[in-house]
């Protein structure tokens, strides 16, 4: 189950579900909003979902399925969410850019989400980027 306190994101690993956040931007049909959860200590992402937008939401619900977070060490994580406005993509389909992008809290404090640790003991995967459907 995924839990909110405010910004803060808690998320058992594996865990299935999702959280919703107003929309602070216009969007059109063919945006894409990303959520990332980064890693301060390597610097790097560790996780993206691409979410697709039709221009028509007021909030954006980012959903979770047991390969976003099972592979991630628990521990204390940021994330993100970005807003690309007419996305470019790759030959491969990998989002590369867009006419505008906006950062949700970047320009603030990243929020913490948080990955914690489940008494069963599941098996690890190897996904750690997906768009949702």
């Amino acid at each position: 189950m995924i839990r909110t306190i405010q910004r803060r994101l808690i998320i058992p690993r594996g865990d299935t579900g999702s959280f919703s956040i107003p929309l602070q931007d216009t969007v059109s049909s063919g945006d894409v909003a990303v959520f990332s959860i980064f890693d301060s200590l390597t610097r790097t992402t560790v996780h993206n979902i691409n979410i697709p937008l039709t221009g028509e939401e007021e909030v954006i619900t980012i959903p979770f399925i047991r390969e976003d977070t099972i592979n991630l060490v628990p521990k204390k994580y940021l994330w993100d969410l970005r807003i690309y406005h007419e996305p470019q993509f790759d030959n491969d389909g990998n989002l590369t850019g867009g006419s505008e992008i906006n950062s949700y809290y970047s320009a603030f404090s990243l929020p913490v989400c948080e990955i914690r640790e489940v008494a069963e003991d599941v098996p690890r995967t190897q996904e750690n980027t997906r768009s949702a459907t």
